[in-house]
């Protein structure tokens, strides 16, 4: 069993019927709630992560004593933990946050809880300078076969953030990185 599942797809919460709630997959194919709950055994996953939109919405109206949403689907299945989030998000702000945040839990050792909020901090805090430095970096890999994103994406992103004032923090607002949230142990 994977130790980390990850889905960088499109999520949904179904206020009808949550058990319908779920992620879409490849060729659109839902992942429900149900069927997470129903077929997945996730006991040696030590985490999901949901960087999809409105993953962690979770209406306690219809069942005031029990949550009815994909982190409690995934809990329930057996992950000890997940991120999930509570709106729908920005592409690009998801893949900076998902990224530093793998980077403090992975490669530097810090728990969970506290590499999620420490990677919401530096995406708040991160300037346009400092972001313009980082696509150009990417730019350059790219040009010489180090992909890890494609030229044009790195390209815009680059022009994006070099056009603002270097001191400017894009991704101040909480919309940016306030929607992701930390479930489990």
């Amino acid at each position: 069993a994977a130790s980390h599942l990850h889905f960088a797809c499109h999520g949904f919460y179904n206020w009808a019927d949550p058990m319908q709630s779920g992620l879409l997959l490849a060729e659109r194919e839902p992942l429900t709630l149900a069927q997470i709950i129903g077929q997945f055994k996730l006991d040696g996953t030590r985490l999901v992560t949901l960087s999809a939109c409105e993953t962690g919405i979770t209406d306690i109206r219809q069942s005031p004593d029990e949550y009815l949403g994909l982190p409690a689907g995934f809990l329930q299945a057996g992950a000890p933990a997940v991120v999930s989030s509570l709106w729908a998000v920005n592409d690009l702000s998801t893949m900076l946050l998902m990224e530093r945040f793998y980077q403090l839990y992975l490669h530097e050792g810090q728990d969970l809880p506290e590499a999620l909020q420490h990677a919401q901090i530096w995406l708040r805090d991160i300037t346009a300078g400092e972001l313009a430095m980082r696509f150009a970096a990417e730019e350059e890999g790219a040009l010489h076969t180090l992909i890890r994103m494609p030229i044009d994406a790195a390209s815009e992103s680059f022009t994006r953030f070099a056009a603002q004032d270097p001191a400017h923090r894009p991704f101040a607002h909480p919309f940016y990185w306030a929607a992701f949230t930390f479930s489990g142990a």
